[in-house]
């Protein structure tokens, strides 16, 4: 890159990728590059607005959502920016333990359960279906697209261990667009997969094909 940075956002926009953030010195002009890996070559993005600070971002319809203290987007394709705030619904902030795109659907995790964003109306929705899940509660979750449908991983104490050790779970959920209903998902399976010591550190999920 052509400035050094420190935990930036880096997103997949058309085989280019776009790293914003993470300036030591705060410089709108710098904040985003994109790296063309057909040429080999980094160039800055023209930026009129910025978040010095960002907590999460992700793609949507080959959008990219940054999310600091406020929401600011970016279509690379008409090189154009959203305005700031203009999609502050569908802030993940802070308290939102993980989150994941599928077939251009946005679903996150927070205490509660898991939820996705309905663009239309701007607002959150329970994903509902989730039978044999509804007990889920774990400071850790991590959610993972998994070729359309939901990975979600979680872990929980090993009472029989004295507490010394975590055993992580797994479920794998097919997603289906209801008439009126929204999205429900469906649990086609769920199982302790891992036991691991309690100093592990869970730092999140991807879903890879080779």
């Amino acid at each position: 890159m052509r400035m050094k940075r420190n935990y930036p956002a880096a997103n997949v926009v058309d085989g280019k990728i776009y790293v914003a953030g993470g300036l030591e010195e705060f410089d709108s002009s710098k904040w985003m590059e994109v790296f063309d890996i057909k040429t080999q070559t980094w160039e800055f993005v023209l930026s009129p607005l910025a978040e010095r600070f960002i907590y999460r971002s992700l793609v949507i319809e080959g959008e990219i959502y940054i999310f600091g203290d406020k929401v600011v987007t970016y279509k690379p394709k008409e090189d154009r920016w959203g305005g700031v705030g203009e999609h502050q619904s569908m802030d993940l902030g802070l308290f939102f333990h993980s989150y994941c795109v599928i077939d251009n659907v946005l679903y996150c995790y927070r205490p509660g359960g898991i939820k996705w964003y309905e663009s239309e109306k701007r607002s959150w929705r329970k994903l509902r279906g989730l039978k044999g899940l509804s007990k889920l509660a774990s400071s850790c979750v991590k959610l993972a697209d998994y070729g359309g449908k939901m990975a979600l991983l979680w872990d929980k104490y090993i009472p029989c261990s004295g507490n010394k050790s975590h055993s992580i779970s797994c479920a794998v959920v097919s997603l289906e667009r209801c008439k009126n209903q929204g999205i429900r998902g469906k649990v086609e399976w769920f199982d302790d997969m891992l036991t691991v010591p309690s100093s592990y550190n869970f730092v999140g999920a991807l879903a890879a094909t080779l």
